[in-house]
């Protein structure tokens, strides 16, 4: 799993690729909890390269939507492959996540 961190206006977009699974998942959640600290009102998930997501890797996302939350700030999910938004949907997580579709949707 590879992590870059970019910015998009006043967003702040964690793009990961690869797989993510309980073997690599702390990289996400250290670079997660990083920007979910409240200094950044909005974080973004790239996850257009993520070929496969399980369920440590769920829990890292909604970890980080809750943090965001309790700091008042913005947290999304974008570029989901299929099969992931297949994983979200099963747990009815698509309603839980704000989901943008590509880049051209935020704001």
């Amino acid at each position: 799993m590879d992590i870059s961190i970019r910015e998009h206006g006043d967003n702040k977009i964690i793009s990961v690729s690869g797989e993510v699974d309980l073997y690599n998942v702390s990289e996400l959640k250290n670079a997660l909890f990083s920007l979910t600290d409240g200094s950044n009102s909005s974080v973004v998930v790239d996850m257009k390269e993520v070929n496969y997501m399980d369920s440590s890797g769920i829990g890292a996302l909604v970890a980080g939507q809750k943090k965001m939350k309790a700091h008042n700030g913005s947290f999304a999910l974008m570029n989901i492959s299929d099969d992931v938004l297949n994983i979200l949907k099963l747990a009815t997580l698509d309603k839980f996540f704000k989901i943008y579709y590509n880049e051209s949707e935020l704001v």
